[in-house]
């Protein structure tokens, strides 16, 4: 029998309120133009959030877009200050719009010297197309492009060329930074030892990434993360957003689901081929790595 004192009352009103706020979030993703939509993570709570900050960031975007006019601005910068890069950044604010402003104009700043007018190539990788080991292998079946890593993969390892490669990346699959999307960067741990212990290219990628391109990471799968990658993910979990914090996922034996929940038979094939190959530099399954580059078509890097 039910119970029907205090404790079934607040079961009852626990419940009530758990729908009217699912109703409430099924009513404002209802409400999002189908260029706005929300990719669903899974996580339904976490959904929610994204959801209400996506309305909030739509109801913000003509503030925001007042205090960048057009004429001002050069057509590469007018190419970047997309919508979709004004809605990021509101969200990546919190609704705040003179952060907002903040963000975008030091990230105009930022471009400035380090993208405009700059060709995007690789200079690393047009000599050596194993030079870096971040490249993309299509889309997943969310939409999302998925970007394969392997530290112990790359013959490159500065972070300086590291970076430049991998925003060079960002640019060309999202057309300028401009374009609606996100990638689910997939961290391969096989070959992970104390030689990649070294914090710098943390400390420096991720605030290039936090402020240039945030809103972009749809998820941060990492692979088999071994004993030493606590100590890393510790400084590292330091620098990133609670947001993309909850987009990370480890996974151990749960990796082969994962795959065939969201990847390609393409993808699948190097992802469960890659992971059986040696980590070491340029080291890859061909015929794989091969359908996987096709896959990326005209993302990829190699020349």
């Amino acid at each position: 029998m039910p119970c029907c004192g205090p404790c079934g009352r607040k079961d009852v009103s626990r419940r009530a309120h758990e729908e009217t706020i699912q109703v409430d979030v099924s009513t404002l993703a209802g409400s999002l133009a189908p260029q706005h939509q929300i990719i669903p993570t899974g996580d339904d709570e976490f959904d929610s959030i994204l959801i209400k900050r996506r309305v909030m960031a739509l109801e913000k975007l003509p503030a925001l877009r007042q205090r960048f006019p057009p004429e001002q601005y050069t057509e590469a910068q007018r190419h970047f200050l997309s919508d979709n890069t004004l809605i990021r950044h509101i969200e990546a604010r919190d609704g705040d719009v003179s952060k907002a402003a903040a963000m975008l104009e030091g990230t105009l700043k930022w471009r400035s010297e380090h993208i405009d007018g700059v060709a995007l190539s690789c200079p690393s990788c047009v000599a050596n197309k194993d030079a870096h080991c971040f490249f993309p292998i299509g889309k997943d079946s969310r939409g999302w492009m998925v970007i394969y890593s392997c530290a112990a993969r790359a013959i490159d390892k500065k972070p300086e060329t590291s970076i430049v490669h991998m925003s060079t990346m960002l640019e060309r699959i999202f057309e300028g930074n401009s374009t609606p999307g996100k990638i689910v960067w997939i961290i391969d741990m096989h070959g992970f030892g104390f030689a990649d212990m070294d914090t710098t290219m943390a400390r420096k990628s991720v605030p290039i990434f936090q402020d240039h391109y945030p809103e972009r990471m749809g998820q941060i799968v990492i692979l088999d993360p071994p004993a030493p990658f606590k100590a890393l993910w510790e400084v590292v979990s330091e620098l990133v957003d609670p947001v993309t914090k909850r987009k990370v996922k480890l996974l151990r034996k749960d990796k082969h689901e994962y795959f065939r929940r969201h990847c390609n038979e393409a993808q699948v094939a190097f992802l469960e081929s890659v992971l059986r190959t040696e980590a070491r530099p340029g080291s890859y399954p061909a015929d794989e790595l091969k359908r996987a580059r096709a896959e990326a078509g005209a993302w990829s890097l190699a020349p």
